[in-house]
């Protein structure tokens, strides 16, 4: 996540989607997996949708929150965490470190994990944790390039489940075709095949999916919400894979 982005037409779906997950009972934790703005990316500017009363319908709450800071140049997560949209949250928004200068391969991948071990006790009261870097998911563990900041990487999402928690990450489809799109989207089976996975794709702008990695026990609980979240106004944008 950059600030930049706050506010656009994904946002609009994306915490839309939470906060029908926490009205419906679900305690979640957000991990912002924050990096720095990117000066040179046109990115974060898809916010006509702001000017249309018609956008409103899918929440209004929401909606008029997100237009109002929008409006005054509040445009960042802290803004975001302070007019408690999404019920009974926590919010991890330290910036992630892989961003900056590393003399050393090793210290860009300590500061990794030190950023986790403290998301991790940021996020311990929630029963699930969304994370939402800027691309989606890789294998393995975080590596010591710049790019790694782009990710979540599986290592992290099972130290999540392994303590009881259910997780929800965002992933960018991008260009990969279909095989390597389902591919992508089912890596968490490889690590925990007891896992149930399933996807919600957001439509709006640029392809956005959520990838939930959910106990077996816990199952039914989301299946209910998610039906409910897809008979509401949202149906229209959000899709189920």
């Amino acid at each position: 996540m950059k600030n930049q982005y706050f506010g656009d037409i994904g946002d609009y779906g994306k915490y839309g989607l939470l906060r029908f997950l926490a009205d419906h009972g679900i305690n979640i934790a957000v991990n912002w997996y924050l990096t720095p703005d990117d000066p040179s990316s046109h990115d974060g500017q898809k916010r006509s949708y702001l000017n249309n009363e018609k956008d409103r319908i899918f929440d209004p709450i929401l909606y008029d929150c997100l237009r109002e800071r929008c409006a005054c140049g509040k445009q960042d997560v802290h803004s975001f965490e302070a007019a408690h949209m999404i019920s009974n949250a926590v919010f991890y928004s330290k910036a992630l470190p892989s961003a900056e200068p590393a003399s050393e391969r090793f210290d860009r991948t300590a500061a990794r994990e030190r950023w986790h071990r403290d998301a991790l006790n940021a996020c311990s009261s929630a029963e699930l944790v969304f994370l939402d870097p800027d691309i989606g998911l890789k294998s393995g563990k975080p590596s010591a390039s710049k790019d790694a900041g782009k990710y979540a990487y599986a290592t992290e999402i099972c130290d999540y489940y392994d303590r009881g928690q259910d997780v929800v990450y965002y992933s960018h489809r991008g260009r990969r075709t279909d095989e390597q799109w389902k591919a992508a989207r089912s890596i968490m089976n490889e690590y925990r095949p007891d896992a149930a996975l399933f996807c919600l794709t957001y439509h709006r702008g640029t392809q956005r999916s959520f990838v939930f990695m959910i106990h077996q026990k816990h199952f039914s609980k989301y299946r209910i919400i998610i039906n409910g979240f897809l008979a509401t106004a949202w149906k229209k944008d959000f899709t189920g894979e």
